[in-house]
C-alpha cells in the first residue's frame, strides 16, 4: 500500500518535528519561519503568578479590616477605602508610561521594575505601625499601587510570548491565577493577623508582623525574577506570534499609532466597557465587604475576610475552567453572556443572603457569584486578545484595565456615600443595575475572532507550501508501505 506524505494531516507532521516550522508572507532570506515551544515556559508563568500575586496581595489588605485600621490611625472609612482606590487611581494615571516601558523594554525588565516597586513599597509600609503615620502608610501603599501597572496588562503578553496557539487561552487564565490568588490572601490574612484588640498597641503588633510578612515575600519574589525570569524565548512559540513579530516588523509600529488605531475598534472599545463595569462592581464589592458584611453581622470581620476569600478562589477555579473551555470551541461571545448572565445572578442571590442575615447563605451565594465574576478577568483578557489582534497584548490589557479603574473608583465613591447616607440595600441595587448594563453591552457587541482568523490562515498557507514541497519531491522519496 502506498501513501504520500499528502494523506498526512498537517498537525501530525508538525508534532513529529521538534521544531514546528510555518511560512510567513516574507521569509527572510526565503527561509521560513522556525516555531519552536519551551518547557521553560511553565516557570516563566510560575514567576510571573508569583510576581503579580505578591503585588495584589496588598490591595485589599487594609479595606478588609477596615473597623481595625480607623480605630488604630483615627482616621475614616472614607481614607482606608482610599488605599483600595489609590491603586486604582495610579493605575489610570501611569498606565501609559508603563505601557511604553513595556514595549521599549521588555518582558524581563518590566517585571524587574515591577518586583522592585512591589518591594520598596512593602518595606516602607513597615516604619507606618504607629498611629500618627498614616501618612506612611499611604507611600508605601501608593508605591505598590504605582507597580500594579507592571502587572496586570502583563497576562496575555506572556502568553503569546511563551505558550503555543492551543494553550493561549489557557496560560492566559492562568497568567491572572496569580492576582486573584494574590486578592485572595488579602482578604484571608490580614483578619486572622489583626485582631481587633481593645489595647492599640496589641493591634500595632498585629499590623507590624503582617508587614513584616509582606515585605520579607515581596523580596524573595524579587531575587526569583533577577536570577530566573528571561525575557522571551529565542524562537516563536506559535504562528500567531510569529506573525504578529513579522507585521510588527514591517510595520515598524509605533506605541501612539497602536493607541490610535485601538481607539477606533468598536468591539474592543465595547468590551472596555462592560470588561470595565464587571471588575468595578468585584472592586467595589471587595473594598466595601467589611462595612457591608458588619452592618448585619456584629464582630464579623473574619467572616468578611473568608468572604471575599471565597469569592477569589472560585474565581479562580473559573479563570481556569473558562480558559479551557475557550481553547476547545473558541466560542469566545457565547461564553462571555453566559458568564455575565450568571454574575448578575450571583450578585442578587448575594445581595438577599446578607439582608436576610443567613450567613450560610452568603457563604453559598459568595461561591455561585466568585465563580462567574472573578472568573470573568480571564474571560474578558482572551476577549481583549481576539478583538485587537495583531497589536501587542500589553497595550489593549492596559486599556482594559483603564475602564475598571475609573468605574472602580466612581462606583466605590457613590456606593460608599449611599451606604452611608441610606444603608446596604441601596448598595446592592446599585451593584445589580451596573452589572445588568454590562450584560447589555456585551450582548450588542459583535462577535469577532481576529487571532483565531490569522491561526487558521497560517495553517493554510502551511498546508500549501507542504503539498508545493511534495509536487517537488521524486516518486522513489515517497513512503511505502
Amino acid at each position: 500500500m502506498r501513501m504520500t506524505i499528502e494523506d498526512k494531516s498537517l498537525s501530525e507532521v508538525l508534532v513529529k518535528n521538534p521544531t514546528k516550522i510555518t511560512k510567513s508572507e516574507k521569509p527572510v532570506n526565503n527561509e521560513p519561519i522556525k516555531l519552536k515551544v519551551y518547557k521553560k515556559r511553565w516557570l516563566m508563568l510560575a514567576i510571573y503568578i508569583f510576581y503579580t500575586g505578591t503585588n495584589s496581595s496588598q490591595w485589599i489588605e487594609y479595606s478588609i479590616i477596615t473597623n481595625i485600621v480607623t480605630r488604630y490611625y483615627g482616621v475614616s472609612s472614607l481614607m482606608v477605602d482610599w488605599t483600595s482606590m489609590s491603586f486604582m487611581l495610579f493605575y489610570a494615571t501611569f498606565i501609559f508610561p508603563a505601557l511604553y516601558l513595556t514595549d521599549k523594554c521588555g518582558l524581563r525588565w518590566t517585571i524587574i521594575i515591577g518586583a522592585g516597586l512591589t518591594c520598596l513599597g512593602a518595606w516602607i509600609k513597615i516604619f507606618s505601625v504607629q498611629p500618627d503615620r498614616y501618612y506612611v502608610l499611604f507611600i508605601g501603599h501608593s508605591i505598590v499601587g504605582i507597580a500594579q501597572t507592571l502587572v496586570l496588562p502583563l497576562p496575555g503578553r506572556v502568553a503569546a510570548q511563551w505558550f503555543p496557539s492551543n494553550e493561549l487561552s489557557t496560560s492566559t487564565s492562568l497568567g491572572l491565577f496569580g492576582y486573584q490568588l494574590g486578592i485572595a490572601l488579602g482578604f484571608l490574612l490580614p483578619p486572622i493577623i489583626v485582631r481587633n484588640h481593645d489595647n492599640i498597641n496589641d493591634i500595632g503588633n498585629d499590623l507590624l508582623c503582617l508587614c513584616w510578612m509582606v515585605a520579607i515575600v515581596s523580596t524573595i519574589l524579587l531575587l526569583l525574577v533577577l536570577i530566573l525570569f528571561q525575557n522571551k524565548p529565542k524562537l516563536p512559540p506559535s504562528e500567531t506570534r510569529a506573525l504578529q513579530k513579522i507585521n510588527q516588523t514591517k510595520k515598524r509600529k509605533e506605541f501612539a499609532a497602536s493607541i490610535k488605531r485601538l481607539s477606533k475598534n468598536k468591539n474592543f472599545i465595547m468590551l472596555c466597557n462592560s470588561y470595565g463595569l464587571n471588575n468595578a462592581v468585584l472592586n467595589a464589592i471587595s473594598t466595601l465587604l467589611n462595612q457591608i458584611f458588619l452592618a448585619h453581622f456584629e464582630n464579623g470581620e473574619e467572616d468578611a475576610g473568608r468572604i471575599g476569600l471565597a469569592i477569589i478562589l472560585t474565581g479562580l477555579a473559573g479563570s481556569v475552567s473558562f480558559g479551557i473551555i475557550l481553547d476547545k470551541t473558541h466560542k469566545f461571545k457565547q461564553t462571555a453572556l453566559v458568564v455575565y448572565f450568571l454574575t448578575i445572578c450571583g450578585q442578587i442571590l448575594f445581595a438577599i443572603s446578607i439582608c436576610v442575615g443567613i450567613k450560610w447563605m452568603v457563604y453559598v451565594s459568595a461561591i455561585f457569584l466568585g465563580y462567574f465574576m472573578s472568573g470573568y478577568l480571564a474571560l474578558g483578557f482572551d476577549l481583549c486578545t481576539e478583538f485587537t489582534y495583531p497589536e501587542s497584548e500589553n497595550i489593549p490589557a492596559g486599556f482594559l484595565n483603564i475602564t475598571t479603574s475609573i468605574y472602580g473608583i466612581t462606583l466605590i465613591i457613590i456606593l460608599g456615600l449611599l451606604l452611608n447616607a441610606y444603608g446596604d440595600i441601596s448598595v446592592h441595587i446599585g451593584l445589580c443595575l451596573t452589572l445588568l448594563l454590562g450584560f447589555i453591552l456585551t450582548a450588542i457587541t459583535k462577535d469577532e475572532q481576529r487571532r483565531q482568523d490569522a491561526r487558521k490562515k497560517a495553517q493554510c498557507e502551511e498546508i500549501e507550501r507542504i503539498e508545493k514541497d511534495i509536487d517537488g519531491i521524486p516518486e522513489t522519496h515517497q513512503l511505502t508501505q
